[in-house]
């Protein structure tokens, strides 16, 4: 049977569990069976890690208040914000601060004001640890890091929690050369080829900044293809989200009276209104507005000019109650697209993400050890890591690099092939690893397998050594899928599968 991908402690992950216990057994150094213990308390986390990474200013903490659906991360320019942030589900609100000499204190959670109402930064810290009951931590944990403003001063305690996630939503507000330059610096820090399109997607984070259009929409959705394209390599996807509105719509913050005060602006005189919202400061400064100083500054830090627009388009189609107006902010944000692929590509991938993280976290435990014993664990353990890899789910992280060297350069392919090579590599189940419909059969499934076999060993026949190794992982990936197939069915290719490869 082939290994799906239902949860965090999956049965790849399981696995790799049992390694490494029994590997721990045998060892007799303490620092060691120490690592592999720690490890082993990780890899049974209950929920998947989710990093929430980017540049400075990127909008990495709105964006994170958007998921919690409350703001406890600290945004805007405060102490806080330059300190990595986990947010995990507890029975309690309160908040840890991890010293760097190793201790921590314990702190109530503020009930208003989040994080930063909380803590005294006059301590050595290295993170926080927010602890809440809210349910929606019930499928991750998040992981809010700091910006990360240029290459020659990548915050090292960023790439430390970015290594130690399962994995990553990248935010970018105007995609550039430099984001490309530190998605890959990212990924150099945790091991080059862990974080990739597999387990990496793409957040246009500020569409409102994009262009001066009042509808920035089809611009967004352009940039963001266009960069989903040229990112492949590394991000699954790019996709255009309105931060601030994704960070209202989903808060409790917004009330009847913030509905009562766009009600009054919207009764104004449009044209006038719309004027004014051209700017900030016009709207500031605003004299003879139907509504006071205080109710339009409340509306630019909940809205923004853009979602005020969102706000006055949506009462002219009647939605007028707070309630009301918070559902259609929330559709206006572009919110449901990433927590959409969260789920798709994050939690229903959480074994595979797991456990190809764990392995990676092996990979640096150090093989050549001066005690014999304890390098013939270390030998058999690796083995049995070798072994473990051939699992469909975990080839993917093979063909990730395949992904890479494709957008290099390194090695060529046909459209054709290019697509099948793309969703054996990020697909989160046996169907969609082989282009099909996620609900197909497993007979249709073993069939596509069969069709595309015979397509990868003709592409091995090439003389490149890099699409040699790649097209080899590929046709073994559909093995492995072909014979999870049930016994005794000889699986005929459609028609629709039986061409010739791309050339």
């Amino acid at each position: 049977m082939s290994t799906e991908e239902a949860g965090p402690v999956g049965p790849v992950t399981s696995r790799l569990v049992e390694l490494c216990v029994q590997t721990r057994d045998r060892l007799r150094t303490p620092e060691l069976r120490d690592r592999l213990d720690a490890l082993v308390t990780r890899l049974s986390e209950p929920r998947i890690r989710v990093a929430v990474g980017g540049r400075m200013n990127a909008g990495k903490s709105t964006l994170a208040n958007a998921l919690l659906q409350e703001r406890l991360a600290a945004t805007g320019a405060t102490e806080t914000t330059r300190l990595v942030t986990w947010f995990t589900h507890g029975h309690q609100a309160r908040l840890r601060v991890h010293r760097r000499d190793g201790t921590e204190r314990v702190l109530p959670l503020a009930a208003t004001g989040g994080v930063g109402a909380s803590l005294d930064t006059t301590d050595d810290v290295a993170h926080l640890t927010v602890e809440t009951p809210n349910d929606a931590l019930s499928r991750y944990t998040l992981i809010d890091t700091p910006g990360m403003d240029s290459l020659s001063k990548l915050d090292p305690d960023s790439l430390a929690a970015l290594a130690d996630a399962d994995a990553v939503v990248y935010l970018m507000p105007h995609p550039g050369e430099r984001d490309v330059e530190a998605i890959e610096a990212v990924r150099s820090w945790t091991g080059d080829l862990r974080l990739g399109a597999a387990n990496m997607i793409g957040v246009l984070s500020r569409i409102d900044t994009l262009s001066g259009e009042d509808d920035p929409w089809p611009t967004a959705r352009r940039v963001a293809d266009r960069y989903a394209g040229e990112l492949r390599a590394v991000l699954s996807d790019v996709v255009p989200v309105a931060g601030l509105l994704a960070e209202t719509a989903r808060g409790p913050d917004f009330g009847e009276a913030d509905a009562r005060a766009l009600r009054a602006l919207g009764g104004a005189e449009r044209a006038a209104v719309l004027r004014k919202l051209r700017t900030v400061q016009r709207f500031r400064g605003w004299e003879d507005a139907p509504l006071g100083a205080d109710e339009r500054e409340r509306l630019l830090e909940l809205l923004g000019l853009h979602g005020i627009r969102v706000g006055l388009a949506l009462l002219d189609d009647g939605r007028r109650s707070a309630a009301a107006l918070l559902d259609g902010l929330a559709e206006h944000s572009g919110l449901a697209a990433v927590l959409e692929r969260i789920e798709t590509v994050f939690v229903a991938g959480a074994d595979r993400l797991r456990a190809s993280a764990g392995i990676a976290a092996l990979e640096h435990l150090g093989w050549d050890v001066p005690d014999e014993v304890d390098r013939r664990a270390l030998l058999a353990l690796q083995s049995d890591l070798d072994r473990l890899r051939l699992e469909p789910a975990l080839r993917q992280v093979d063909l990730a690099a395949a992904l890479v060297d494709l957008e290099a350069g390194r090695m060529r392919l046909g459209d054709e092939d290019v697509a099948r090579l793309r969703d054996l590599a990020t697909g989160t189940d046996d169907a969609r690893r082989l282009g099909l419909p996620a609900g197909a059969g497993r007979e249709e499934v073993a069939a596509a397998a069969a069709a595309q076999i015979p397509q990868w060993r003709r592409l091995e026949a090439r003389p490149s050594r890099v699409l040699q190794r790649h097209v080899r992982t590929a046709r073994e990936l559909c093995e492995h899928i072909l014979f999870a197939s049930p016994a005794g069915e000889t699986p005929t290719p459609p028609s629709w599968q039986a061409r010739t490869p791309s050339r």
